[in-house]
């Protein structure tokens, strides 16, 4: 199985990993790191390469920030040479729910590959929608 760390500024992965357990009944596992701006670079680095370590039960871990270029990002980056991760950035929801559905059945360079997509494919503009509701309900009057 592969792991899933979700690593963000201040509450948001907290959250994240709060609202996945009540979307998907608990189903899978993840672990949240949030990072708050007064911990020091290497007392945080220390606190997600542990989470990782933690959560890698020898298949690599899917490790899942918020922002790329900010300080949970970086930190991961940085420990992208020692330990067995990928790192997707620009987390959100989507993305989380279909990790841990993959996360028994994929290896883990093929679940982030999955996970780009998916994420990318989950962003709509929802006036979208709108106009093809409208399209429809115009064309069978």
């Amino acid at each position: 199985m592969v792991g899933v760390v979700i690593c963000a500024h201040g509450g948001l992965s907290g959250e994240l990993l709060s609202t996945l357990k009540f979307i998907t009944g608990g189903a899978g596992t993840a672990s949240a790191v949030a990072l708050d701006h007064n911990v020091d670079v290497p007392k945080a680095r220390e606190m997600v390469k542990k989470a990782i370590i933690d959560a890698d039960h020898g298949n690599g871990v899917l490790v899942a920030t918020d922002l790329y270029g900010g300080s949970p990002s970086n930190i991961c980056i940085s420990l992208q040479g020692d330990l067995k991760i990928e790192i997707i950035t620009g987390v959100n929801l989507p993305i989380l729910i279909k990790a841990v559905s993959l996360q028994k059945t994929s290896d883990l360079k093929t679940m982030a590959a999955k996970l780009k997509e998916y994420g990318r494919e989950n962003i709509h503009l929802a006036s979208d929608f709108l106009k093809e509701s409208d399209a429809k309900g115009k064309s069978e009057d």
